[in-house]
Parts: C-alpha cells; sequence; structure tokens
C-alpha cells in the first residue's frame, strides 16, 4: 500500500509541474500579478460599493490587459498610499529630512465593468462520474469520528468546507457523487491534519495546508478508482504547490491517507 501511495503521488507531482510549465499557466501567473492585494480597509470599501467584485484594477491597468472600462461604468473608489519627502528647518535651525505617508482616493474597476481580451485561466473541471460508494464510505469515516456532513446548495464557496473547528464539514450537494466524494475526502484530511494544531512543526501556511489536503483527497480516491489527476493537479498549482513540496510532505500525506 505504501508503494502504491508512493507512486501515485510521484504521478501527481509529475502531473502538477507539468501544469507549471505550460505556458497557459504562466501566463496566468503574469495576469494575477498585475492584480493588487488590498488591505483589509480597501476590501472593505469594494465590498461595500460592489459586493460581487472578484478581480479589480485601475483604468490603465485594465487597457494594459487588453480590456477596456465599459462607457458609464462607475469606479469603485479606494484610497491608496503616497509617499512624500521634504526638506525642513527645525526650531533649532538645523535643516532635516522629513519623510511620511498620506492617502488619496483612486478609482477601480471590476472586470465585470469590462470588455475586450479574455484573461488566461487554468480549467479546474468539477470530478464528474459516480462514486456513491466511496461516498457513503467517506461519510462512515466522518461518523467514526464524530464529524457531522451536511449537503448544502453553497454559492462563492468552493465545492465544501470544514467549519467548528474541524467537527463538521458542509458539501455542495449539488455536484456529482465524484466531485462530492473527492471534496469530503479533502475537508476530512483537514479536519485530521490541520485544524486544532498548535504545535510548531503542523503549523503550515495556507498553501501547504491546501497542498496536504488535496493530495491526501488524490490518493485516496485513486485508490478506489476515482481518478482526479486533472482537477487536483491544477488546484495545487494554483495554491502555489509542486512536486518539491509534494515531496517534502510526503510521509503525512501517506500516513493521514493509509
Amino acid at each position: 500500500l505504501r508503494a502504491r501511495i508512493d507512486d501515485n503521488v510521484e504521478a501527481l507531482a509529475k502531473a502538477v509541474d507539468d501544469i507549471r510549465a505550460s505556458d497557459t499557466f504562466k501566463n496566468y501567473l503574469n495576469v494575477q500579478a498585475r492584480f493588487h492585494h488590498y488591505s483589509w480597509h480597501n476590501s472593505l470599501l469594494i465590498m461595500m460599493q460592489r459586493g460581487d467584485a472578484t478581480r479589480v484594477a485601475g483604468f490603465q491597468t485594465w487597457k494594459k490587459l487588453g480590456r477596456h472600462v465599459q462607457k458609464g461604468e462607475r469606479g469603485i473608489m479606494i484610497f491608496a498610499p503616497c509617499t512624500f519627502h521634504r526638506e525642513a528647518v527645525n526650531q533649532a535651525g538645523e535643516s532635516e529630512s522629513i519623510d511620511g505617508i498620506f492617502f488619496k482616493p483612486v478609482y477601480v474597476f471590476d472586470v465585470a465593468q469590462t470588455d475586450g481580451k479574455e484573461l488566461p485561466n487554468v480549467d479546474c473541471p468539477i470530478v464528474d462520474a459516480d462514486a456513491s460508494a466511496l461516498l457513503i464510505a467517506l461519510e462512515r469515516v466522518a461518523g467514526k469520528r464524530n464529524i457531522a456532513v451536511k449537503y448544502e446548495t453553497l454559492t462563492g464557496r468552493g465545492f465544501g468546507y470544514a467549519t467548528d473547528k474541524g467537527e463538521s464539514v458542509v458539501i455542495d450537494g449539488t455536484y456529482p457523487t465524484g466531485q462530492r466524494a473527492k471534496t469530503l475526502c479533502h475537508e476530512l484530511a483537514h479536519c485530521a491534519l490541520h485544524f486544532g494544531k498548535t504545535e510548531e512543526s503542523t503549523v503550515l501556511t495556507r498553501n501547504m495546508a491546501e497542498l496536504e489536503a488535496e493530495s491526501i483527497a488524490y490518493v485516496v480516491c485513486r485508490h478506489f478508482g476515482l481518478d482526479t489527476t486533472v482537477r487536483s493537479s491544477a488546484y495545487i498549482a494554483l495554491w502555489q504547490g509542486d512536486a518539491k513540496a509534494l515531496r517534502a510532505s510526503l510521509e503525512r500525506i501517506a500516513a493521514t491517507a493509509r
């Protein structure tokens, strides 16, 4: 079983690196680098003015990306930091430099307010397969661990998530059983590895946590005949994972998958 897990992780590692090496993925990263990571306050301002915003950028940035703001669209106001430097004379008559920062209002626009060249995207398709037996088995695993599994229709929260410190999992029940099984396995991996862990050796970045959970889901699903390679490899690449990171977490992935 361990040898089989190792082989599966190696296959996944190769698939992830193949995606990362593709021109499509490189173009995607180049475009993403143009979008700013806004402060909490600016994110709140964006949400208050346009709650459905997904990707926002300034007028000139959209032009550089081959898109233009539609006529009549109103900008989303945020605050941009501006630095200044000036020379002044203090009370002792000595010259001194003063550096500071102030904020000025600027306007950004959501992608839905623009037209033009399509933005590159990395396809992360759903697992469109029948995995009813595996889903039932995973629900049984959750039950033995006192983890409640709920099915709802989710909007804007992906295919599922764990809550209550890993004591319950919510899955979008509108997708095929293959996707539901993969998602449940992913969230159970989070519950086993990442919730309630305070030791220094187990506190990970979000990127590493997602890499581990998705790798475990991939290994378990593949063992039971459900191939999630296309989705799992793209998902891990989008979370900045690569073959080196997969191999670094191999022991934790293998132990949890078993």
